[in-house]
């Protein structure tokens, strides 16, 4: 028999589902960090079947669902479970064809429709192939670089068509040192953010240059040199994802060793069909 099981905090959806998402904690890297922060009033369901888990979901409200990979009779028993606690969810991300059987599920029970939001590829690093003639070096952001911080991520969320982090996060990511700079000769060129760390691997992103700083290989040292640094403290692997729509940028991390692990889709939600 196929159920969706909801758990009532991160701790016990991880007493549940550790153990099968760190079988590919790579693709489960946003997933397993996300529950590592225990967020509040987050949701978490484990689909499975006659007892065992065949795949995981959960959502830190008001954002997208995630799902993980999914067989497609838990795909509906766990829009079910969605559509019976939310009245509306904006989008489901993860692997395309769970993501759109999800979201087709949703609409058959709460009406709308569902489309295609941008097309996403994760990839992953376990040696990185430094860049070449690429001037400046990588360093922790500091306390007074926040405001150029903040301004660089509305930078980014124009570009990439995301939202950035808020201010407080990004004040945290400072205080962490997550969030990093490439430098030249004192001056700040592109950032780049550590984040979701796992038992054996980080997810870095929210690679930003500024328009005048680009085509320099800025962003390729600067990710180059984090996945490194991230690799020489102990991760196993660095996961990203990206635009599938911006071909330099995936040409960017592949030529400094980043490979591909899965599309990602990212389906969003309208709550009325078109007259």
């Amino acid at each position: 028999m196929i159920e969706c099981i909801t758990h009532a905090s991160a701790d016990a959806f991880l007493a549940r589902a550790e153990g099968w998402l760190m079988r590919a904690e790579d693709r489960h890297n946003l997933m397993l960090g996300l529950a590592y922060g225990s967020p509040a009033d987050a949701f978490f369901a484990t689909v499975e079947r006659n007892g065992r888990v065949e795949g995981c979901s959960m959502r830190t409200p008001p954002h997208k669902v995630l799902v993980t990979d999914l067989p497609d009779d838990g795909a509906l028993v766990l829009a079910d479970v969605l559509a019976s606690t939310y009245e509306h969810v904006p989008a489901v991300l993860g692997p395309v064809q769970a993501a759109e059987r999800v979201a087709s599920c949703w609409v058959d029970l709460r009406g709308g429709l569902w489309a295609h939001g941008m097309k996403q590829r994760l990839y992953r690093i376990d040696r990185v192939v430094p860049p070449h003639g690429v001037q400046g070096g990588l360093r922790a952001a500091r306390r007074e670089e926040l405001d150029l911080a903040a301004v660089w991520g509305e930078g980014f969320a124009r570009d990439a068509g995301v939202p950035f982090a808020t201010r407080e996060t990004v004040a945290r990511w400072i205080e962490e040192e997550s969030l990093h700079i490439w430098d030249v000769d004192g001056v700040p060129v592109s950032i780049a953010v550590a984040q979701g760390r796992t038992p054996n691997g980080v997810r870095v992103g929210y690679v930003y240059t500024p328009p005048r700083h680009r085509r320099h290989g800025f962003a390729s040292g600067c990710v180059a040199a984090l996945s490194q640094k991230l690799l020489d403290e102990g991760a196993n692997f660095c996961v990203l994802y990206t635009d599938l729509s911006n071909v330099s940028s995936n040409a960017l991390y592949q030529r400094v060793g980043y490979e591909p692990l899965e599309d990602v889709g990212d389906v969003v939600l309208s709550t009325s069909r078109p007259s």
